[in-house]
């Protein structure tokens, strides 16, 4: 009799659970889709948003009682092989462009359970679980690609151009200019403008140009309160006050300064953004005063159109 009933609830749970596992987890992120899809194709930034651990014995992630691999990277989509030892499935993470802020997410997987009453009924509640995982999952991916901080490492700001009046002087380098390059002809700026009898009104501004010969055109400029007349080769330059400018602000030496420029680029070309001028570091730490570079402090100034 016991032997009856026993067959009979495997049979009902054989009937219950279907022959396939059948998995679809959705979800909208407001991002940016280029700059989602830049991120992802690197699996190392998983890191920085996956809630559990990179595998040690080959390339894939943990979560939970699952490791996951991914075994195929597609235009739009990501063909990931989900296992746990004893089940294994094939998803696909699809990410479909809504608008320049937005994509939609959608995690989907189907496979054939077996016969087996016993596995289909071990791979229906597996595949339950896996649905209730790839949901966290999605949402630890929103909750991180949703802040820009996240994706480009640096916090930008929308501002508007403070001053219209600017000096600049260049000068051509065969190799990176150096701080006391620099500074030489932010001296050359200020000792024109005290002659001028006008006042610099912020920090240096530098730009710094690689030709395709490998060598520099270094720009260096000052915001003062006055037009000044051109003479010799410091020029005089407006800028329309008001007009929109991005702005991020960085601590550290010229690596992390030369990593920022690729980010901001980055924003400015995900974000269809158009430069009608250059974009400049503003010194605001003196390098001469402050030898460690850790400490120095740059604002990334980008105009936008």
């Amino acid at each position: 009799m016991t032997i009856i009933i026993l067959l009979a609830i495997v049979l009902l749970f054989y009937r219950m659970a279907p022959g396939k596992m059948s998995i679809h987890q959705n979800l909208m992120v407001a991002v940016n889709p280029k700059a989602f899809a830049r991120e992802m194709l690197n699996e190392k930034n998983w890191n920085e948003w996956w809630p559990g651990k990179q595998m040690r014995s080959s390339p894939g992630f943990e979560y939970k009682d699952n490791s996951y691999r991914v075994i195929e990277k597609k235009l739009t989509s990501f063909v990931i092989e989900v296992s746990n030892g004893k089940e294994s499935i094939t998803t696909e993470l699809i990410y479909i462009p809504v608008r320049n802020d937005s994509v939609q997410l959608n995690w989907v997987a189907e496979q054939k359970s077996g016969l087996s009453p016993f596995k289909r009924i071990r791979s229906f509640r597996w595949s339950k679980n896996l649905e209730s995982d790839l949901h966290i999952l999605l949402e630890k991916m929103n909750s991180f690609y949703s802040n820009e901080d996240n994706i480009y490492g640096l916090h930008v700001e929308k501002s508007l151009v403070a001053d219209s009046n600017y000096v600049f002087t260049s000068l051509a380098s065969k190799t990176y200019p150096s701080m006391q390059t620099v500074y030489g002809l932010v001296d050359k700026l200020k000792n024109f403008i005290t002659i001028n009898k006008a006042q610099s009104l912020g920090y240096p501004m530098l730009n710094v140009h690689k030709n395709g010969d490998s060598s520099y055109l270094v720009k260096v400029a000052l915001p003062v309160d006055k037009q000044l007349k051109d003479a010799g080769d410091i020029q005089y330059r407006w800028m329309l006050k008001g007009g929109n400018i991005l702005v991020t602000e960085i601590k550290g030496g010229p690596s992390k300064i030369e990593k920022a420029f690729t980010e901001m680029r980055n924003y400015v070309e995900d974000h269809q953004r158009i430069a009608p001028a250059i974009p400049f570091q503003s010194l605001v730490t003196d390098r001469r005063e402050e030898p460690d570079t850790n400490k120095w402090i740059t604002k990334l100034y980008w105009p936008v159109m």
